[in-house]
């Protein structure tokens, strides 16, 4: 070893200290995406619940709508239908005073 140059302590206490401040910086950014994949999960959870909680509501309005739509419909049916069945019953009833009539010719 006669060309190797002589290490000071100094020299090695700062790069140790050197080397800890990097690992201390490494670890505060590791923490920092840490905590910033776990409010990216947290805020997703909260998208789905949300779009999950309209999608719904949504379902519960279209419900609502088409049932009354329908039920309006079949009002106005039934209400179109009435004039039609006592035509027709006037029909039974006249059909009926005719077989009376034959009968007693």
């Amino acid at each position: 070893m006669p060309d190797d140059d002589p290490i000071s302590l100094d020299l090695l206490a700062r790069l140790c200290q050197q080397i800890l401040q990097e690992t201390r910086a490494t670890r505060k950014e590791v923490a920092d995406v840490r905590t910033l994949c776990l409010q990216t999960g947290d805020f997703a959870r909260r998208i789905e619940r949300r779009i999950a909680e309209q999608r719904d509501d949504l379902e519960l309005m279209l419900k609502a709508e088409l049932g009354g739509s329908l039920a309006n419909m079949q009002t106005q049916f039934e209400a179109h239908l009435q004039p039609i069945e006592d035509r027709l019953r006037g029909v039974d009833a006249l059909q009926q005073r005719v077989d009376a009539l034959e009968q007693k010719s």
